[in-house]
């Protein structure tokens, strides 16, 4: 006989974000079932972004050393065994892999259940022999990444940016076809580790950020080596005996490289199986068919069921982990906190890093009583004394002295982005960020600098300089 189970939450796919929210259910008081998917979520395994991170630390040790005489010591080339470091990055994996193992789960009181599952209606999923009728159904099925349609390709091995973790030898020339994120992450990276890099960005680079602070970035890039083919377009992929042809269409006509390897990094798609919800009726967004139609904090348009991190179509780690904790915290009913597109800082994981949070605009596209301010970055102590060469702090005020829109590119730019994206969400003026202590020296620190700026150029009030006129 089938159990029926009714559970305050039932998190679908045991990936590192549906696994984090039920944890934090769990600790909210709420009853949670945890359906695992028969395969491993694509893009959203556990330990997948460590790897990740610990091969890009590994690239900008290499790059330290090559670089130690902006900070007085002698130079040395790096020798790096690339199957040392990706022993290294899966080891750094393995070690956060016990928090997440069943048995844990299950003696923190959640329901872990394993095997094929789908919704025979709106409101009832049946994975097995048991029937799960949850308060609130959550979609955490992750993302898997988008390969591109491209002659040839389906003819050669290429890597994606999940399975280029895996590659343990170093590239003889590596052509990357995107312009996302992870794209330029990933060519810094194994160009620091001595591979020869090209980027196609395939249709525009890092776009929704600003283009100030992009080319700031490339720029910087280029300067280590990265080759940025910012007006090419990959139209085919020719298979060779040795090595592979690229075929590109540029302002100026044809042109080829020759590589060794591909890496397709042109964003990730929603895992959205139709055996699984198909009977859910979810409707779908009508410009991009292959992603559901949601909300900002992930609600579908069954109120029953949400989406979040790569199944709604955020596949920034940190906006996923904001969503599961707004969602838990309604269904808890603690508050009924909303995610404000705005306020969610975007990052690109590069040295100098690039972090935007808000609506960037040029000074001619400005409203009434907004103004921009800038920072040379690579002109504060810390920058200084860290041999960093470049860096520009760039924010929108708006006429009552609130940030509505910032974007750095420099040293620490997420961690400062973290602090502007807090001030616009509690509404705090930036001069109330510019009479903060901030350590010197420090990347922070600029934001003293911008705070002046911004004063300097409002009006004091009539009363203000009636008393200035008095005490003069």
């Amino acid at each position: 006989m089938a159990d029926l189970i009714k559970p305050d939450l039932c998190v679908i796919g045991a990936g590192a974000l549906g696994i984090d929210l039920a944890l934090r259910a769990r600790q909210r008081g709420l009853s949670v079932v945890l359906v695992e998917r028969p395969a491993p979520e694509a893009g959203d395994a556990v330990g997948a972004g460590l790897r990740r991170a610990a091969f890009m630390a590994s690239a900008a040790r290499a790059q330290a050393l090559r670089s130690a005489k902006d900070v007085g010591l002698d130079n040395a080339e790096p020798k790096p065994n690339f199957r040392t470091i990706a022993d290294h990055a899966a080891a750094i994996a393995a070690a956060a892999a016990p928090r997440q193992a069943d048995e844990r789960l299950a003696a923190l009181g959640i329901t872990v259940l394993s095997g094929t599952a789908s919704f025979v209606d709106r409101q009832t999923l049946r994975c097995g022999d048991t029937t799960i009728r949850a308060r609130q159904f959550v979609l955490a099925t992750g993302a898997q990444p988008r390969v591109p349609d491209l002659p040839g390709l389906d003819q050669v091995p290429y890597f994606t940016a999940d399975s280029i973790a895996d590659n343990i030898r170093k590239l003889s020339h590596l052509v990357v076809i995107g312009g996302e994120p992870v794209a330029l992450e990933l060519a810094q990276a194994y160009r620091r580790l001595g591979s020869p890099v090209t980027v196609v960005p395939q249709g525009g680079l890092l776009p929704g950020f600003d283009p100030e602070l992009v080319a700031l970035l490339v720029r910087a890039l280029r300067e280590e080596g990265v080759t940025i083919l910012d007006d090419a377009e990959v139209t085919a992929i020719l298979p060779r005996n040795q090595g592979t042809g690229v075929t590109l269409r540029r302002a100026d006509g044809e042109d080829s490289l020759d590589v060794s390897h591909i890496l397709v990094a042109m964003g990730r798609v929603p895992v959205l199986e139709a055996d699984l919800l198909d009977k859910a009726k979810l409707r779908r967004d009508r410009l991009r068919p292959d992603h559901l139609l949601v909300g900002p904090d992930g609600q579908t348009s069954n109120a029953r069921i949400s989406a979040i991190g790569g199944a709604a179509g955020m596949h920034q780690p940190h906006i996923g982990a904001r969503q599961a904790a707004l969602l838990v915290e309604r269904v808890a009913g603690l508050g009924n906190g909303r995610l404000e597109p705005s306020h969610l800082p975007h990052l690109v994981g590069t040295q100098p890093a690039l972090a935007q949070v808000g609506l960037l605009e040029d000074a001619g596209h400005l409203r009434p009583g907004q103004t921009v301010v800038r920072s040379n970055l690579a002109e504060t102590d810390a920058a200084r004394a860290q041999g960093q060469p470049y860096g520009l702090a760039k924010l929108v005020v708006a006429r009552n002295g609130t940030v509505i829109g910032a974007g750095i590119v420099g040293a620490s730019a997420g961690e400062t982005i973290a602090v502007l994206a807090l001030a616009m969400a509690r509404g705090l003026p930036l001069a109330a960020l510019g009479r903060l202590a901030l350590p010197q020296p420090s990347a922070a620190a600029s934001l003293i600098d911008l705070a002046d700026q911004s004063l300097a150029e409002q009006k004091p009030a009539g009363l203000t300089r009636r008393l200035a006129r008095l005490w003069r």
